[in-house]
């Protein structure tokens, strides 16, 4: 007999009079079993509601089922993979008890809990997962009580309704909704067996991160129930072999994790993460729930027809690591009229690259950014819309250094009044614009309309080469939309206890910035952008509302934009790879703005806005229109091209 043989039975004595020791303490310390386990919540669940009082998101949420309503399938998985004896011991398992402790006694600490259904039911419902030996003893005492106090039957049905499945979502039924758009009891036995897996681990069998992962543990989970008896092996070669549909009860779920993701950081800052999760809050947001699931499918859409332009393979068949050379997107569309946040995606998949793209200021804005500098030139009373200036090969010398900056076409057009120049986008005539009005009110101004990120006041923010988000840039173009009234925008409206006290009221923030001709002035120009410029594609697309907005593409094909706006909605798109690098497709052409930002906008667009009136800019007083020669800026010749502009009256 080897020397641990030897010593095994002293220490099972000194464990078990150990055992017995600690339980005249615990005996004053054990929490008191209530009358009906299920009504013992896992935690106060915070509440996340859209604008229209719909429940988006449930923080560690439940949903309580009686065991006539859930399927057979599962209740005999989860007793296969958990505790096959569950109907026949008294709350331990003696022979898992023993082989956990001869495994924690030669490790030196708790490896294996040895744990049956109804420890692991008393573990969840009362105390801390931390793996310690004084956690184990109060579990097991609890669950003897337990036993005493309740049915199996009573047993089994709170240890189902209160198991984790990942993301917040516990208990069978939700999770049946969550994974397979389906209530518990309309589980199939594969679907059962996959479930039945997945909570032993969630984060690593979850089946929309981990699709075959998770099928190999229901693998696992059907020949355990072949083996206890549960299912025979033509039931297990049949459920190997059924199709699985992974698809969600809510539409909505699955669609607004960036937005979430985005306001429980910004309260656990404040509060602290257990607080947000466990707290009990209602969170009221300004988020549009239908708004924000067609976000999702315009921005899923565009950046699938994307991929194929890009040569790439579609997405979904791309492995876990291939998935991130996939080019990204973000939105993020507001109200301007009221600064809510309406729908924001950063990202084309949360849990593969959870990185909040919208929110990030680490991509260059292109051209988008030209609004800022025509914006001051025009407000300072330097230019107008009909302004010439001529689009020419141009040095500026900057200390001591030169800077050509060139046209995206590399070919210049000559005279141009300003509409046409920012209709067509115009490098050439953008830096001679900042060149009049100086690289430090550009900065001043873009702060002004909404711009945080911090700005370098140098010439070259004329052509967007300054990082910013989608956030911020929605939030200035509103600015313009909304008649020079800056509304500061927000995602949470109201936050209160779950006993209805007010924590946070979010007060709209306004302020007059700059006056209404001026903005009117700016969005006629970018009407001009969407009506022939390098926004055309728009209408191309079958988007007939009033709208402006204004492309952007960085050097390099780099980054792709487009900003715009109806009176009623601004939204903004950024496209891109995560690593920086061009975005050619597969003849070798590089992608602009209009090309594979704007597609995106446009689709949100038309979806979000369908069914609502038609609404035109309005016209302040002060304001008259003119047709004039785009290149002279005069009237036009009978016959020859005219371009309207709008003016301010003299």
């Amino acid at each position: 007999m080897s020397r641990f043989g030897k010593l095994l039975p002293r220490m099972l004595l000194a464990v078990a009079g150990f055992l017995i020791l600690l339980s005249l303490l615990a005996a004053f310390q054990l929490p008191q079993i209530p009358g009906d386990l299920n009504k013992i919540a896992l935690s106060n669940p915070t509440r996340i509601y859209a604008d229209n009082g719909r429940v988006v998101k449930v923080l560690a949420d439940r949903q309580v089922v009686p065991l006539s309503q859930i399927s057979p399938d599962y209740l005999h998985a989860v007793l296969a993979v958990e505790d096959a004896g569950f109907y026949s011991h008294h709350g331990l398992s003696k022979r898992g008890l023993l082989r956990a402790m001869i495994k924690n006694l030669k490790a030196g600490r708790i490896r294996e809990g040895g744990s049956t259904i109804t420890q692991q039911l008393a573990k969840n419902l009362f105390f801390s997962f931390d793996r310690t030996w004084w956690r184990k003893i109060k579990e097991v005492f609890i669950a003897l009580q337990i036993e005493q106090q309740f049915s199996k039957d009573d047993i089994l049905n709170a240890y189902v309704n209160q198991i984790p499945f990942g993301s917040g979502v516990y208990g069978v039924e939700l999770a049946a909704q969550t994974y397979f758009g389906k209530h518990a009891d309309e589980l199939t036995l594969a679907e059962a067996a996959m479930l039945a897996g997945i909570s032993n681990l969630p984060a690593r069998y979850n089946p929309y991160v981990h699709e075959e992962r998770a099928r190999r543990r229901m693998t696992v989970v059907l020949k355990r129930m072949q083996d206890e008896g549960f299912i025979s092996e033509e039931q297990r070669q049949q459920a190997l072999a059924a199709d699985l549909t992974l698809q969600r009860l809510n539409a909505l779920q699955g669609h607004a994790e960036y937005f979430i993701d985005t306001i429980l950081k910004s309260m656990g800052d404040k509060y602290g993460q257990n607080a947000v999760n466990y707290g009990g809050f209602k969170i009221y947001t300004s988020l549009n729930t239908r708004f924000q699931y067609e976000a999702s499918r315009a921005v899923s859409g565009g950046l699938a027809k994307l991929d194929g332009i890009l040569g790439l393979a579609s997405y979904k068949d791309a492995s876990w690591q291939e998935k991130l050379n996939y080019p990204q997107a973000a939105l993020v569309a507001l109200d301007p009229r009221t600064g809510e946040v309406k729908a924001l995606i950063g990202g084309r998949d949360y849990k593969r690259a959870p990185f909040n793209r919208a929110m990030s200021n680490n991509r260059q804005a292109g051209s988008s950014f030209k609004l800022f500098t025509y914006f001051a030139a025009l407000d300072k009373g330097l230019v107008s819309p009909k302004t010439v200036l001529v689009d020419e090969p141009v040095r500026f010398n900057i200390y001591n250094q030169v800077w050509e900056p060139g046209n995206f076409e590399k070919t210049y057009d000559g005279p141009m009044v300003l509409k046409w120049a920012l209709m067509e986008s115009k490098n050439v005539i953008a830096a001679k614009l900042i060149e009049k009005v100086g690289p430090e009110t550009v900065v001043k101004y873009a702060h002004q309309l909404g711009i945080q990120s911090p700005l370098e006041a140098h010439m070259s923010l004329a052509l967007g080469a300054v990082g910013v988000s989608p956030f911020e840039m929605a939030s200035a173009y509103s600015t313009i939309d909304n008649e020079g009234i800056r509304r500061t925008p927000f995602m949470v409206k109201l936050i209160k206890t779950s006993d209805d006290k007010t924590v946070r009221k979010q007060e709209m923030e306004s302020r007059k910035v700059f006056d209404a001709q001026t903005c009117y002035v700016m969005i006629d120009m970018l009407r001009g952008v969407v009506e022939g410029g390098t926004g055309k594609g728009v209408r191309r697309l079958g988007f007939r509302r009033p709208c402006a907005g204004k492309t952007g593409t960085t050097n390099d094909y780099r980054d792709a934009w487009f900003v715009g706006f109806t009176p009623d909605l601004v939204t903004a798109v950024w496209v891109g790879f995560d690593d920086n690098r061009p975005m050619r497709d597969k003849n070798g052409v590089g992608l602009t703005g209009g090309r594979a930002a704007l597609p995106i906008w446009t689709q949100f667009m038309k979806k979000a806005l369908a069914g609502t009136p038609f609404t035109n800019f309005s016209i302040p007083p002060g304001i008259e229109f003119e047709e004039v020669d785009p290149r002279t800026g005069t009237g036009p010749m009978p016959g020859g091209p005219k371009l309207e502009v709008a003016v301010r009256r003299r």
